[in-house]
């Protein structure tokens, strides 16, 4: 297939091939680009390269560009004491990105396209320095999760060196931060993860697992890690209060967690039920849009 294309349209064709192909077709298809009508020929053979290839790199461009313009901004979910829901316990920082005409980018996309062009590390660490400058632009006072992404952070000392400087920077109290690890149930290192964690913790920070529960790996890793928090998953805490074995889970996950000295934190609090359960059942913390959506500014029970 040959396709006729303006230079400035090679980031909505990657777009739209996409968005029409299965990932095995993207993955084993081939690609040429040539400018002028010159047909292909062996000259030509060595720029020939996979779809996928093509696909990540187009459609990286606007996040690369997002990410020099430093493009991106923080909202601040709360997170509560669960016997006073109306007390707030800590902000977790959520990256948005700012898009050229001022829209906000879901983190979702922005990490997808950032692991197909290789961009995991410089949107990561972006990521966590804006939210350390925006958590003390907006004077939170409470504790502040900030996420983090284990796999990029190749050498602890170096990689998050520009963390800590952004914590001092802002004048921010160390012990009152907390990074927390996502896509727990994706660890493919964890003695990684236990140098990394090591490396907060030294430097007298607080840190914490995301998203346990969700499958069987986060809960191997509570013995070795110890995080000082734990993050009940969404999938176990909707609709506990009517279904048996999610709180029986619930129920064994909090025990032992509280056994190792960790406190526990429900996420994805959406119905009034759950929240009566997990007020009976405890739990430390809780968050979720019952109880407060992710903000531009921190949440005020005034």
């Amino acid at each position: 297939m040959i396709v006729d294309l303006p230079p400035d349209r090679e980031s909505l064709l990657a777009t739209l091939l996409a968005g029409c192909l299965t990932r095995a077709e993207i993955r084993d298809s081939r690609s040429l680009f040539m400018v002028g009508k010159e047909d292909p020929g062996l000259a030509q053979l060595g720029q020939v390269e996979s779809l996928e290839a093509f696909i990540a790199q187009r459609r990286g461009r606007w996040l690369q560009e997002m990410l020099h313009a430093a493009r991106v901004t923080t909202h601040f979910q709360p997170i509560f004491h669960v016997a006073a829901p109306d007390r707030v316990f800590a902000h977790e920082c959520l990256l948005r990105g700012i898009d050229e005409h001022g829209e906000i980018v879901s983190p979702g996309l922005m990490f997808e396209l950032a692991m197909e062009a290789d961009l995991v590390f410089p949107l990561d660490r972006l990521a966590r320095i804006t939210a350390v400058q925006n958590a003390a632009a907006q004077g939170v006072s409470s504790r502040i999760f900030i996420n983090f992404t284990p796999a990029a952070v190749y050498d602890p000392i170096n990689c998050l060196r520009t963390t800590v400087a952004a914590v001092e920077k802002a004048g921010l109290q160390r012990e009152r931060i907390v990074f927390e690890v996502i896509e727990t149930e994706r660890i493919g290192d964890p003695n990684h993860l236990a140098n990394v964690l090591r490396y907060y913790r030294d430097a007298g920070f607080k840190v914490a697992l995301d998203d346990l529960g969700g499958g069987y790996a986060g809960l191997g890793l509570l013995p070795s890690l110890s995080p000082d928090f734990v993050k009940l998953d969404r999938s176990l805490i909707d609709g506990v209060s009517g279904n048996r074995i999610q709180s029986v889970v619930i129920e064994r996950v909090t025990q032992m967690a509280h056994d190792l000295g960790i406190e526990v934190i429900a996420e994805g609090v959406e119905q009034a039920e759950d929240l009566d359960w997990l007020q009976a059942n405890e739990v430390d913390y809780v968050q979720g849009f019952l109880l407060g959506r992710p903000a531009p500014t921190p949440y005020s029970s005034l």
